[in-house]
């Protein structure tokens, strides 16, 4: 058997005339292979592909490639070539001359394959057939079966089999391929084929090397084992810029030379010469990037398909990060029109928008209507508003409604238990104006917002403090005349009139998008092995256990992320009021969890993160705020509603039995969608109890707050209370380390976790984001309002799915709790136009 592979090889390899029978019973990976420049596991992408179908799966694109040589045994014919392409579906096809007693044939080979993996591990499936002059060689069928492994930057190893479907005949390859430093610069590789024996000394062995000492550039050598021991070599001289082409001189024993093989790689696995970005840099550089976010929201994640009303910032800050660091981008082009965000994120779109100016680039901004938001817009080299846009900033204000004249007056009666001076959610219910303590949290906050807001705007546009101040006690609803007028502006002009304004003021400068970038795509082959992963998980809107933070699955996911050994560090995004102690402390406990396997888990926190967002921050190894974020209100509230005659007022009535003295301490009259109030007050013993169940609550509250951050028990309580403090406040008291947005909670989890800086990593985002956006039934605004009070208690909006969902949930809440503590931020402790939308 091994003489007869061998001839077929030999025949082919030399083009010389063959003998009367060809026996090739299955694909000669030995003799019909030279279009690989190394081995099968490490060239990867299709060209690997057939003879180890996994390998379509390393080329993360999706590769093509086609070969050919010069070894024709017919004249001035292209005998002997083939193609590949695919990722996880690929197909393979080469054709090979042959000649016999009756003359010289084709014969093509065919092959259909699945392949999948990860980049540590790969795996492939392929069904192999020959064309009509299949039975002149006695070629047969095959099932294909593959796996390569890159369990680390350093090794590469494959093993493949295909498998006669006729008869018991086998081939099997194994290779090995070896990165002494980690990177391309130098590879080792090894191969060895057995085909239809058990005995290792019938196989064929193979072995060489590869440098790129730039990116782009192949240089390297491979020796085979011929039939008569002695080897034979190739070498490998390629030259890659977006696509790759290589050319593969083969010589036998005395080194003459037998053929040239061609091979052209379309997108394959690994860096080229950049030329296309140098002559980019070269030509287009008077270019400005488009970033439309016009009449969008702006938000932490959006689905695939029909969402387009939605830009999620993650994305839209590492696009803005390639932008900064594009040298062939003279500016960007950002318009604003209706573009909706919350207070974090803004803060951290200006950033974005002042380190792009930072690095030289001009940043122009269109806006039409803005409030609040010009803090945000006012950070552009350049700012245009449209002809009937306006600017409205009134201050900053932070008004509660308070509801107990009403309740009074129907007949509800109302106890507040305010066991901390500062935690004043049920202020709502049980007072009809604000207390001392409240106006002071409150006060320090609405100064917060307008003195940061005030400096950021005043800086940006070079107005005096004095003057802005002014400017919003005097006038504070600005026509786009009027802002002009201001130097709130710079033009007032469309949109649409941008490109023009370029060409004309800017030497003839466009605007347009880039392409898809080197940085953006993913290069499996640099490096081998699955990159360090970044977990980026979401806890946002209230503390529920199956709705806002989601605290069940939430958890349940992170204690996962803490055992997941490709997870090298965990980012929880905190944005959150506050609501059930219960799924804040799952959250917690998982943090705890996932830093006991010695992983970092760095806290971003939101707009707010307060109360029970604050609960579920307060364990990360280090906690990021923003200067707008709201956080604290370390304590715990709760009250009591009871019918004090609506009853009466409105004719309902209750009546039952009962077992148990106090039995009866949650039945009542049940309204129709609202559900059931109480028939009477607490006795003092029961006051008693609900005190002691407080304090132990707030008690622990403060011990794990104490030991999350390293404070003193003593200090937690002089700075809780209840009270909520604005993010640098915050870091001044150490219940957070720093300010930083999401994506530099990112780069610090990197740090933390030993990572370099620009070393690749794999983010991943919990929950997965939906593929499409479906329409959400009931979505009416009047839908929205009776949600709460379906008595199934199914059908409340998350928080974030519409204005005012946090509004319900709240009340909701309360009147639910029915004595029992709830750790939640009173919504109105947001400042009016700063409301959530994410």
């Amino acid at each position: 058997m091994r003489t007869r592979l061998a001839l077929t090889g030999l025949l082919f390899l030399l083009a010389s005339p063959a003998s009367a029978e060809i026996r090739a019973p299955l694909f000669g990976y030995h003799g019909e292979s030279d279009y690989i420049p190394q081995t099968p596991s490490v060239s990867g992408g299709a060209v690997g592909a057939f003879a180890n179908p996994a390998s379509w799966a390393t080329a993360e694109g999706g590769e093509a490639a086609f070969w050919w040589n010069d070894r024709s045994l017919r004249e001035d014919e292209l005998d002997n070539w083939g193609f590949s392409f695919g990722k996880n579906l690929g197909f393979a096809m080469q054709k090979n001359v042959f000649a016999d007693e009756e003359g010289t044939f084709g014969l093509h080979d065919f092959q259909l394959g699945l392949a999948g993996g990860d980049r540590r591990s790969y795996f492939g499936a392929a069904y192999r057939w020959a064309g009509e002059e299949a039975g002149r060689v006695g070629r047969e069928n095959a099932v294909v079966l593959g796996t390569i492994q890159r369990p680390n930057r350093y090794l590469d190893f494959g093993l493949s089999g295909a498998f006669a479907t006729r008869s018991d005949r086998r081939l099997g390859i194994a290779d090995l391929g070896l990165r002494p430093f980690g990177k391309p610069w130098v590879t080792l590789f090894g191969e060895y084929s057995l085909a239809d024996s058990d005995r290792l000394e019938d196989g064929f062995w193979g072995g060489g090397f590869e440098t790129r000492p730039w990116s782009g550039i192949h240089l390297g050598m491979k020796f085979l084992e011929s039939e008569e021991g002695d080897p034979t070599y190739s070498v490998n001289v390629g030259l890659t810029f977006d696509h790759g082409f290589h050319v593969l001189p083969s010589y036998d024993q005395n080194d003459d030379l037998r053929s040239t093989t061609y091979l052209y790689r379309f997108n394959p696995p690994y860096r080229g010469i950049p030329l296309r970005e140098m002559l980019e840099r070269r030509l287009a550089k008077n270019r400005y990037e488009v970033v439309d976010l016009e009449n969008k929201q702006l938000t932490y994640q959006k689905a695939g398909w029909f969402d387009d009303d939605k830009a999620a910032w993650l994305d839209l800050a590492r696009r803005l990060d390639r932008i900064r660091e594009d040298g062939a981008v003279r500016g960007v082009a950002v318009n604003m029109a209706g573009l909706r965000f919350s207070s974090s994120i803004g803060w951290e779109l200006r950033r974005k928008l002042e380190e792009l100016r930072g690095a030289g680039k001009e940043v122009i901004v269109h806006i039409d209507r803005m409030g609040l938001g010009y803090y945000v817009a006012s950070a552009a080299d350049r700012l245009s508003i449209d002809p009937q846009g306006d600017i409205l900033f009134p201050g900053v204000a932070v008004h509660r409604t308070y509801m107990r004249g009403l309740l009074d007056k129907v007949g509800i009666g109302i106890e507040e238990w305010r066991y901390f001076t500062h935690k004043s959610a049920m202020e709502s219910l049980s007072r009809k104006e604000m207390s001392d303590a409240d106006r002071e949290q409150l006060g320090r906050l609405a100064d917060v917002v307008y003195e940061t807001t005030r400096s950021a705007i005043c800086a940006s546009r070079d107005i005096l403090t004095a003057d802005f101040d002014a400017l919003v006690d005097e006038q504070a609803w600005f026509t786009a005349e009027r802002a002009y007028e201001k130097g709130l502006v710079d033009t007032i002009a469309r949109w649409d009139a941008l490109g023009d304004w370029l060409k004309e003021h800017r030497e003839g400068a466009r605007l347009g998008g880039s392409p898809l970038s080197r940085a953006e795509r993913i290069y499996a082959d640099e490096p081998w092995g699955r990159p360090p992963e970044i977990a980026v998980v979401y806890a946002i809107g209230e503390c529920a256990m199956d709705n806002g933070i989601r605290g069940r699955a939430t958890s349940k996911h992170m204690r996962a992320l803490a055992k997941d050994r490709d997870v090298a560090a965990v980012v929880l995004r905190a944005d959150s009021p506050g609501g059930d102690p219960l799924p804040s402390d799952l959250v917690a406990e998982a943090t705890r969890k996932i830093k006991e396997e010695e992983k970092p888990v760095v806290v971003s926190q939101g707009s707010v993160a307060a109360s029970g967002g604050y609960w579920i921050s307060m364990d990360g190894t280090k906690i990021l705020t923003t200067p707008l974020t709201i956080t604290g209100s370390i304590g715990v509230i709760g009250g009591w509603l009871w019918d004090a005659g609506v009853g009466e007022k409105t004719g309902f009535s209750a009546d039952g039995v009962q077992r148990g003295r106090r039995s009866d301490l949650f039945t009542g009259i049940r309204f129709p969608m609202v559900g059931t109030l109480p028939t009477r007050n607490l006795t003092d013993e029961e006051r008693g109890t609900i005190r002691d169940r407080f304090l132990e609550l707030y008690g622990g509250f403060v011990r794990k707050v104490a030991a999350g951050r390293g404070i003193a028990e003593d200090d937690v309580r002089t700075i809780g209370e209840g009270r909520i403090w604005m993010g640098e406040d915050a870091i001044q008291r150490k219940l957070a380390d720093e300010v930083g947005g999401l994506t530099d909670a990112i780069a610090e989890a990197k740090r933390l976790a030993g990572i370099e800086p620009d070393a690749e990593v794999i983010l991943t985002e919990f929950p997965k984001r939906p593929r499409f956006n479906l329409p959400k039934i009931g979505g009416s605004p009047f839908a929205r309002l009776l949600s709460p009070f379906l008595a199934s208690g199914a059908g409340a909006p998350a928080h974030g799915e519409g204005e005012g969902s946090y509004d319900l949930y709240y009340l909701r809440a309360l009147a639910e709790a029915k004595g029992s503590p709830l750790v939640a931020l009173p919504p109105e402790a947001i400042p009016e136009g700063w409301e959530s939308v994410e």
